[in-house]
């Protein structure tokens, strides 16, 4: 875990945020206003929310590009959890709260040199995400068994019964 998360105000634009990424050698940086975290922004955010679409860096708040509400956990949370949390939300890291203190930021780098057991777990994992995406239950013949459902759910393009998506 990092315990010195970069904090920067949302009013702060997309420019000054990289100067600060770059200075700092970070590649998240955490918004707050009246010390609440309030938005989190990583490279990724920078690449996709304003090179990609052509944006001005000069003129683009943070507050415009961060993304929030940011997903957090407490400092006892299972690292299972966290994981969990990490891949359901197709993220890289997680803030650690306590309260609304800010104890600092882990990410699956720093899960995984603690627990590499886990990495199993993480490739699991988005098999089971796919099927969560799916939120709409079908009434339809299974396309793997082709037995009659009342809850096919679709998953990699293909309309699936309860026991098929568990045999996945």
């Amino acid at each position: 875990m990092d315990p010195n998360p970069v904090f920067i105000s949302k009013s702060i634009t997309v420019k000054e945020i990289a100067k600060v990424m770059e200075e700092k050698n970070t590649e998240v940086v955490l918004v707050v206003e009246n010390n609440k975290l309030v938005g989190i922004i990583t490279e990724k955010d920078l690449l996709t929310k304003v090179l990609s679409k052509g944006r001005n860096p000069e003129t683009t708040k943070a507050d415009e590009i961060m993304s929030y509400p940011v997903k957090h956990v407490a400092p006892n949370t299972d690292i299972l959890q966290a994981i969990t949390l990490m891949v359901k939300n197709n993220i890289r890291r997680l803030v650690v709260l306590d309260k609304d203190k800010i104890l600092g930021i882990v990410t699956v780098t720093d899960i995984l040199r603690v627990a590499p057991s886990y990495i199993s777990v993480l490739q699991e994992l988005p098999r089971e995400t796919e099927i969560l995406k799916s939120e709409k239950t079908m009434q339809n013949y299974c396309e793997r068994c082709g037995e009659w459902s009342d809850e096919l759910l679709q998953v990699n393009d293909l309309l699936l019964c309860e026991r098929c998506r568990e045999n996945l």
